[in-house]
């Protein structure tokens, strides 16, 4: 797979993301896929397989309003994708934090990628 490619599926994969297009994101899934969210150096969250990660993805979908991430870097190796990126996120729902709807959520993190047969096989987000 061209280095090409890859940028191709993650940008894709963000454009999905930020217009909360969830069969988007999952047809640039191998059916393996297994995402993770890590804050704070623990896995918070994990989902193995496209209907793990179409249920996580639809329950998260409910919390924003609106949702963007930037890209700020973008390194592609031979099996692998490190995003540098800027995340903002408007509240939908009030939390049980004290954020309130309306509330805006900005952060920089990282995601980190793989590839199997043409698709993405694995999403690590790391903030």
């Amino acid at each position: 797979m061209l280095e090409r490619e890859k940028a191709t599926l993650i940008n894709q994969y963000i454009e999905s993301y930020n217009d909360f297009n969830i069969g988007g994101m999952l047809s640039l899934f191998d059916d393996s896929i297994v995402f993770e969210n890590e804050s704070n150096g623990e896995v918070n969250v994990r989902a193995e397989g496209k209907q793990e990660f179409e249920n996580l993805a639809n329950e998260s979908a409910k919390l924003f309003s609106q949702r963007n991430q930037t890209v700020t870097n973008l390194i592609i190796n031979d099996t692998t994708a490190q995003v540098d990126i800027d995340y903002l996120g408007v509240l939908a729902v009030d939390l049980s934090n004290g954020l309130k709807e309306g509330d805006a959520l900005t952060t920089q993190g990282k995601s980190y990628f793989e590839f199997k047969n043409d698709k993405i096989s694995y999403i690590k987000d790391v903030s």
